[in-house]
């Protein structure tokens, strides 16, 4: 009878855990829904707003046109002028004079305004190319962080991600001057892309898990994407002005060779059969009300610091960058952040924009407009110059760990580290400009957010013990104690640095539960 009465209890004890697990996985997955619904209301919004330009471009041009109009129908009337005798004849040629005159300045006035509705469009085909680039690095680093994830929840979050840029991707894509076939081409990648993020979210939210083939689509995706990227890196880094404008009057030149690359890069892709699953969230795309809009709060009577002395702070701060003055020029309150807005401007007229913190002041970010077009410091030296700049701050035991070359521009992320152990929470994010050799921008706003004294981060697995749920075909390399940041606050991880396929990766794992927190891809420094 007690055997009987103890199974009973192991059973109720079995079907209770497996309830809480089925709740659990259900709550994760009405977040990731929405997740989706917000992310998809964003993509509404965005091309809502890309139509409104498109709408005021045609307005200003219905209005240019409209003025040349009334020109011309004035010229006509002048002409019809009158005048007799010889003081008639002198009036007449003066008044041809002026007409002439007016008829050229006509002709350039509308020469102008040709000019500049042609380099406005180029700029906006320009600028839609350098936001099509970000995007499809976004979509390559998603493909190769999701192919080596191995739990449900954080394959969930990075899809999600995923399919969101590759709608953003399709929006670009049809502001762009690509003849239909081509975009047809082209599009279809990405299509492939969001209708495999949307079937594979669908099997997860079924509690389902991917499979062997979802596994090789994502490695195909993969591949087709990345090299996608490089082209597209590689044309964006020697890109002229004239290039789109040659493609849009003749449809040749350098932007035309890269389409070409791209349409070929992604033909085999596109070639490939692939069973769409058409299963998706609905979205609520209607705007705040203004009344639902948060009211601009009275500006407060000046504390901490004051005014002169973060104007004074600056000029220590920016001693090297030979400054004139700083004025204060506003305050900005975000996130907790209070600090003045503190402008200046070096020997050469360039402006240093400041966030000097009203208690303490920190300088919290700053920003300075210089000009960077070649490399004349490799990465080593810049991470030193950044690290001296860290260090005249007083920012203490950072360290590097990551790292993005854009252009002549490279962007270093340090965190705070002690005792081994890495705190991302703690986060500065500096620009260093390799032409000059100088830190262009810094933004410490979260390590100055987050920064405290700790207790050693709570740990259940041993490193063995963690590192034996990982990808069974990554390679770890390095391995450290780590504390993040998460939904449900700041949690103990172990930061593994692995590679695959020659790509690496930093993997984060729960250092109680061992459950994937975060993938991100990287590029050391030395």
């Amino acid at each position: 009878m007690e055997n009987k009465q103890e199974i009973g209890v192991n059973e109720s004890s079995g079907a209770q855990k497996v309830e809480n697990i089925g709740e659990q996985v259900k709550k994760e997955q009405r977040q990731a829904q929405l997740r989706i619904e917000r992310a998809q209301k964003r993509v509404e919004q965005k091309k809502a707003r890309a139509e409104r330009r498109k709408a005021e471009e045609r307005a200003l041009l219905e209005k240019q046109e409209e003025r040349r109009r009334q020109r011309e129908e004035k010229r006509g009337d002048d002409k019809r002028h009158d005048n007799k005798g010889n003081g008639g004849w002198i009036a007449a040629v003066s008044i041809l004079g002026v007409l002439t005159l007016g008829l050229a300045t006509t002709v350039t006035v509308g020469a102008i305004d040709m000019k500049r509705t042609k380099a406005g469009v180029s700029d906006a085909y320009r600028s839609t190319t350098y936001e099509i680039v970000g995007i499809m690095e976004n979509v390559d680093n998603d493909l190769d962080r999701v192919r080596i994830s191995n739990t449900p929840a954080q394959q969930s979050r990075i899809l999600t991600d995923l399919l969101v840029q590759a709608r953003l991707a399709e929006l670009d894509l049809e502001k762009m001057p690509i003849e239909a076939q081509a975009n047809r081409n082209l599009t279809s990648y990405i299509n492939r892309v969001a209708t495999a993020c949307e079937g594979m979210l669908a099997k997860l939210r079924n509690g389902e898990a991917l499979s062997e083939r979802d596994a090789q689509t994502l490695a195909s995706l993969y591949a087709t994407g990345h090299e996608a990227r490089g082209m597209m890196q590689e044309y964006i880094g020697k890109m002229q002005d004239k290039d789109i404008t040659d493609y849009i009057k003749k449809g040749m030149g350098a932007f035309k060779d890269t389409l070409d690359k791209l349409e070929k890069a992604t033909l085999q892709e596109n070639r490939m059969t692939f069973a769409e699953n058409k299963g998706g969230a609905g979205t609520d795309s209607k705007d705040k009300k203004p009344e639902e809009m948060p009211k601009p709060q009275p500006r407060e009577k000046e504390e901490g610091i004051g005014t002169a002395k973060a104007e004074e702070l600056c000029m220590d701060y920016f001693a090297e960058y030979k400054a004139q003055s700083f004025q204060c020029v506003g305050e900005t309150i975000s996130r907790g952040v209070k600090a003045y807005n503190v402008q200046g401007y070096d020997a050469r007229g360039v402006m240093i924009f400041a966030e000097v913190d009203r208690n303490s002041g920190e300088l919290v970010r700053f920003d300075y407009h210089e000009t960077c077009m070649d490399k004349k410091f490799d990465t080593h030296n810049a991470k030193q110059i950044a690290e001296n700049f860290l260090e005249k701050l007083g920012y203490d035991d950072m360290e590097a760990v990551r790292v993005r070359e854009n252009g002549a521009e490279i962007d270093f992320t340090f965190v705070y580290s002690d005792d081994g152990v890495a705190y991302y929470p703690d986060t500065v994010k500096v620009k260093v400009c390799l032409s000059r050799g100088v830190v262009t921008a810094m933004d410490a706003s979260e390590y100055l957010r987050c920064h405290k004294e700790r207790e050693e981060p709570m740990v259940t697995l041993n490193m063995a013990q963690a590192k034996a749920k990982l990808h069974k075909d990554l390679s770890v390399e390095t391995a450290r104690l780590a504390v993040v940041k998460t939904a449900r606050g700041e949690r103990g991880a172990y930061e593994f640095l692995c590679s695959y396929e020659g790509e690496r990766y930093f993997v984060y794992l729960d250092a109680i539960n061992g459950n994937e927190i975060a993938i991100v891809n990287v590029r050391t420094v030395g």
